[in-house]
């Protein structure tokens, strides 16, 4: 009788444990398939969140919805800040003679018949442009104008030369520019190596071979200025 009530409790305690141990994998069970389940609605809640905004080129840090004649900017899906129109206004498409700015926070939108480079983080303008900045064959360096004036514009989005020039062409090595009868020849650092003045104006046009840096300044007389980058000197 004695083994008997042993067996018995021991059959007690096991069948005890075994419920014990079913309850507890139930509610483990209960709480992943939960876990799963609202991971799940919160991953197609945000795909559709994401949906609904638009993608900005070259950016991979923002994207936009224009709403009520604003522009929202979104980091994911929360709303980190939001440009006023001016007039109508939109994130400016990619042109293929546009220069990229490496600065996810700088936006360009195109409004009232400019182009505003927006910061995102300090929500504010921080330039107007006539135009897009336009690419160079050196892609360090982008051409801005302010006031149909030329400037420099680098891929961080600081200008580097001011929008005080009438015309400004840049190639690998060099940054030539045209002011008020005077070429200024910046080497690939921007510091100014050379000035000159002429007694002409027109449109700049730059071309180099075997150190020799032809500078074309094409207007009513065209002057061809032959610039020896071994020597930093003209020689005509």
């Amino acid at each position: 009788m004695i083994e008997n009530g042993k067996s018995t409790e021991f059959k007690m305690r096991f069948i005890d444990k075994f419920i014990v141990g079913l309850i507890g994998f139930a509610s483990f069970a209960v709480i992943v398939v939960t876990i799963f389940v609202v991971r799940h609605k919160y991953q197609v809640l945000y795909e559709k969140q994401l949906e609904k905004l638009s993608e900005i080129p070259y950016n991979e840090t923002y994207r936009y919805m224009a709403k009520d004649n604003s522009i929202q900017f979104y980091k994911d899906t929360t709303n980190v800040s939001e440009y006023k129109c001016l007039s109508t206004c939109r994130v400016t498409s990619f042109l293929s003679n546009q220069f990229i700015i490496n600065n996810d926070d700088l936006i360009p939108i195109y409004d009232n018949n400019h182009v505003m480079l927006y910061s995102v983080t300090d929500k504010v303008v921080k330039l107007v442009l006539d135009d897009v900045p336009q690419t160079s064959i050196n892609n360090k360096y982008g051409v801005i104008k302010i006031n149909n004036r030329s400037g420099v514009i680098n891929k961080n989005g600081n200008v580097i030369l001011d929008c005080i020039y009438s015309d400004i062409d840049i190639n690998i090595s060099h940054i030539v520019a045209l002011m008020n009868g005077v070429i200024y020849i910046f080497d690939n650092n921007v510091d100014l190596i050379l000035t000159r003045t002429i007694n002409t104006a027109g449109d700049l046009s730059i071309t180099e071979k075997n150190n020799f840096m032809y500078i074309n300044i094409i207007g009513v007389n065209t002057v061809v200025l032959i610039f020896d980058s071994r020597t930093n000197s003209f020689v005509n």
